[in-house]
């Protein structure tokens, strides 16, 4: 028998884990339940769940929530779902719910954590972001239409292939693991049916929601991040562009042509498009999110007004 505490041992464990260690942890060290005990009444661990501790020392954060409900899962856990959307980076999803995913057969609740269970789990669904267990970005994507809405399952899906992920590597996940009565695995179905294999991502949530807002009120929707030489040898990319009628739109995200300069390169590239024949049509992010309708009508009438002999 140990005379002195192991806690250094316990520490570079933890140090390795956002400050957290399990009970078997503790037990690979030889550390006993009694010690463990009179730690606790020390204050140097807390008990975060009867299998998982954390260094009270160690900084709280969410991601350490995370990982600590991994952790109490056991080594079949992972993060999925919202809280691996926002490990991932997707998005539109944020640090705040915890979420995870256990095979049907592993019993595990948390009062400060939403659990799912599922029949199938492979080796490829599985990935890590730093030291946290997570589903694959794949299955995340797949995963995500039980918990949110299709449109930002969409646009998640958007930004993870602007982030360099293959499409097929999703297709490819979604044969194996759609079925019957699976839940949520309909909005996989329909943003899958929905990507032409042609069509360009979207550079931009706003961009996307541009297209719905355009579909959504019956309009034809244009080609996007269209290329436009002009004749002075100036080349744009026009961010929708209905090229028959030469009528240009560009969406205005948050912090974008704030500056002085890059209000003038605006006014430079409208006047240029302007002179060539194109109709510009200019809408902000609030603009798309809040007031749709106006959005559509303008764009509506610019069509309308193309199509009239002069």
């Amino acid at each position: 028998m140990r005379a002195v505490l192991p806690i250094g041992e316990l520490s570079t464990i933890a140090g390795r884990q956002l400050g957290l260690f399990t009970r078997s942890d503790a037990d690979g060290v030889r550390v006993t339940s009694a010690q463990l005990r009179r730690m606790v009444e020390r204050g140097v661990i807390e008990r975060v769940t009867p299998r998982v501790f954390r260094f009270a020392a160690s900084a709280r954060s969410w991601h350490q929530d995370v990982l600590a409900a991994c952790l109490d899962g056991g080594p079949e856990c992972l993060a999925s779902h919202r809280t691996a959307a926002a490990l991932h980076g997707f998005d539109g999803f944020r640090a705040d719910v915890v979420e995870v995913l256990v095979p049907m057969h592993v019993r595990h609740r948390r009062k400060n954590a939403i659990v799912h269970h599922t029949r199938v789990l492979a080796a490829a669904d599985r990935t890590r972001v730093g030291v946290i267990p997570v589903t694959s970005k794949a299955r995340t994507l797949i995963d995500l239409g039980a918990v949110a809405p299709s449109d930002r399952v969409e646009e998640a899906f958007d930004g993870a292939e602007r982030a360099g992920m293959r499409r097929q590597h999703v297709e490819a996940r979604y044969v194996k693991l759609r079925a019957p009565g699976r839940n949520g695995i309909g909005a996989m179905t329909q943003i899958i049916q929905g990507r032409l294999a042609t069509e360009r991502i979207p550079r931009s949530v706003l961009e996307r929601r541009m297209r719905r807002l355009l579909t959504s009120a019956g309009l034809p929707l244009p080609i996007g991040n269209h290329p436009v030489g002009l004749a002075n040898g100036s080349k744009y990319e026009i961010d929708f562009a209905y090229v028959m009628q030469r009528i240009a739109i560009e969406v205005d995200g948050h912090g974008s042509h704030a500056t002085r300069r890059e209000r003038a390169a605006d006014h430079v590239r409208g006047n240029a498009l302007e002179a060539a024949g194109w109709t510009l049509r200019r809408f902000t992010y609030e603009q798309v999110l809040k007031d749709p309708t106006s959005v559509a009508a303008t764009v509506r009438i610019a069509l309308e007004t193309s199509s009239r002999p002069l």
